[in-house]
């Protein structure tokens, strides 16, 4: 699957609330979340943001309306069925490699369409800016979207330590 890819994911079977229904998902590559490159105890992330159509939540007076989000409509010809909003403000979706790759194969993960390169720097200079996604994932997504070809991305800068006296 390639960086920007939009799919739609039947019957997503993670979803925070009890029913699974299906789910319209950005991929942003892989990850590894432990600091150490060699360190195999984890798995292998996949990164997908997901989308909701509850527009309203994103409105003037709406509870998100301070969010960090990009809307996207049917129109622009990324995959979309309906208008949404790719939420930015916190890192919410990811899910092992294997486990997705099972689900892809099967058929419940289905291709959509791609986000144009300047949507995914949009996208990117939204989570660099945001407090809700770690360092470490900051960089990866970075890191992805330069391997895809996207250059002039900012690097995350490095955490300041306090000083000691």
């Amino acid at each position: 699957m390639d960086i920007g890819t939009v799919f739609i994911w039947n019957s997503y079977p993670f979803n925070k609330e009890k029913d699974s229904k299906d789910r319209w998902f950005v991929y942003l590559g892989e990850y590894n979340p432990s600091p150490d490159p060699f360190d195999q105890t984890f798995n292998i992330l996949i990164v997908m943001p997901t989308t909701t159509t509850k527009l309203e939540y994103y409105e003037l007076s709406g509870y998100r309306e301070n969010h960090l989000y990009i809307r996207f409509s049917p129109d622009e010809g990324f995959g979309f069925s309906k208008p949404c909003v790719l939420d930015l403000t916190y890192f919410s979706d990811d899910v092992k490699k294997h486990v997705f790759e099972k689900y892809l194969s099967r058929g419940e993960i289905l291709i959509k369409g791609r986000i144009s390169t300047s949507r995914l720097r949009e996208i990117y200079q939204k989570i660099f800016t945001s407090t809700g996604y770690p360092r470490i994932l900051k960089c990866q997504i970075c890191n992805n979207l330069r391997s895809a070809g996207i250059d002039g991305l900012p690097m995350p800068p490095k955490s300041k330590r306090k000083q000691q006296h």
